[in-house]
């Protein structure tokens, strides 16, 4: 493929638009071309535009050790051209691929420094606090990660001037309640699931007021997803099957809409768990439990195949009791 600039840069362009509308395999065919074409052209700052953008697919699919090599050579071809925005994006790339790789200490490197960034890009620095605070979610640190979120909900209304842009960052919030209420009950606990109630009615009417968006230009799709799944896990710990069944199967959706390598494949199967542990159904709970600890085994999101083990231990207690 030889392309000039401005046919390199029109890729760019149709790549993003397919990627902001949930077409990652039209996005990743598009970034693989562009590339090419780029380094032929020597065109670096293309080179590093689709390398981000690769990094986004491959991070979709959950491929992260080969997402942090580009990211990483997006970050430095940034860096060289003095782009701030694209050097800012890089290193929120590399924040949340640095955390599903389980490196809790540089996940939240790249995020301080995306936020240091910040001031210089218009509408990042809520991005930067939102994997600021994915990565304390993951590093099991659910009180700072809170506090973070919160501040990056904030921040999104007020840098966009959108409620949209906050369903991002909730999202998260939502998912961080769930970590929480999830390993109090495998501490013995006692669990409180009133704030995850009001997250997600908070939640509920952004739905209805279509205010749903992203702050790094994404598809919505993966937060619809934890959205769904958090409505799940909440209405099946709580007792209302009928609405887990409802949210269990949009759940179904929402994931079919992914790469089905996605680590989030594994919440599926964690939503199934919760609702076959609440109906007692052991049988259904067993088998669940094996699908959960081998989609979670099969990708490289490690903070998932951690929990997915201690969920599996928690399950297998219930169905052993």
């Amino acid at each position: 493929m030889a392309c000039g600039a401005s046919e390199i840069r029109h890729e760019l362009h149709a790549a993003r638009d397919a990627w902001s509308a949930g077409d990652w395999l039209g996005t990743g065919e598009r970034a693989k071309k562009t590339l090419a074409a780029a380094v032929t052209a020597r065109d670096s700052h293309g080179e590093a535009q689709a390398c981000l953008l690769l990094a986004s697919v491959l991070s979709l699919e959950s491929r992260f050790a080969w997402a942090r090599t580009f990211a990483t050579r997006a970050q430095a071809l940034f860096a060289k051209h003095h782009d701030a925005t694209g050097f800012t994006d890089s290193m929120l790339a590399l924040s949340y691929v640095d955390g599903a790789l389980g490196d809790d200490v540089l996940s939240a490197q790249a995020a301080e420094q995306a936020l240091a960034g910040a001031g210089r890009v218009p509408a990042r620095g809520a991005a930067g606090l939102n994997y600021r605070g994915v990565a304390a979610c993951w590093a099991g640190d659910y009180g700072t990660a809170r506090g973070v979120l919160d501040a990056a909900c904030h921040l999104a209304r007020e840098e966009t001037g959108s409620q949209a842009a906050a369903f991002h960052p909730l999202s998260n919030a939502v998912f961080t309640e769930v970590l929480r209420c999830a390993t109090g009950r495998m501490a013995r606990h006692r669990v409180d699931f009133s704030e995850l109630g009001r997250l997600l009615y908070e939640q509920e009417q952004m739905l209805r007021a279509g205010a749903i968006g992203t702050l790094t230009g994404g598809s919505p799709d993966p937060a619809l997803l934890l959205y769904e799944f958090a409505s799940c896990f909440a209405a099946s710990r709580t007792g209302d099957a009928g609405l887990a069944d409802r949210h269990y199967l949009a759940c179904l959706e929402r994931a079919a809409r992914l790469p089905g390598t996605s680590w989030m494949w594994s919440l599926v199967w964690w939503a199934r768990l919760e609702r076959t542990l609440a109906a007692g159904t052991v049988h259904d709970a067993a088998a669940s439990v094996q699908r959960l600890v081998a989609t979670a085994a099969a990708g490289e999101h490690a903070p998932m195949k951690k929990l997915a083990a201690r969920l599996a231990a928690e399950a297998q207690g219930c169905l052993h009791a």
